[in-house]
């Protein structure tokens, strides 16, 4: 009996270990710019163009562009502001991509720190009442 509660202890400690793993996940600024540079057909970037300078004499640039490689470069701009998270994700991203290797520029209007952004919130609440 006591082996048998050991045995079941032991899985319960480790089912709790594996809930605290970090798991890789890709935010949604990462999957769109994996999706346009990888020119993968995904929902996320449906709406987006391609304008490549090489493809300006055809017909649709968008549709010739699609069918070319995938883009070494990228910049990604947020618009309103950024986050620490974004820039680290596409940073991983770009890491554990292989064969060509990427170059990605992240961009903002504006960067906040904790303090920073507590204070807008502050701000903002503030202006409802």
């Amino acid at each position: 009996m006591f082996s048998k509660l050991m045995n079941q202890g032991s899985q319960f400690v480790m089912e709790g270990v594996k809930n605290f793993a970090v798991k890789k996940h890709d935010l949604p600024i990462t999957r769109i710019v994996d999706g346009l540079m990888e020119r993968k057909s995904l929902t996320e970037v449906e709406e987006y163009r391609y304008f490549d300078p090489k493809a300006i004499r055809a017909p649709d640039p968008a549709t010739l562009a699609k069918n070319r490689q995938s883009y070494p470069d990228a910049i990604v701009f947020m618009v309103g502001g950024g986050c620490f998270m974004e820039y680290q994700n596409l940073v991983d991203y770009k890491n554990r991509s292989t064969g060509t290797a990427k170059r990605i520029t992240y961009g903002c209007t504006e960067l906040l720190n904790a303090e920073s952004f507590l204070h807008q919130l502050t701000m903002l609440g503030k202006q409802t009442h």
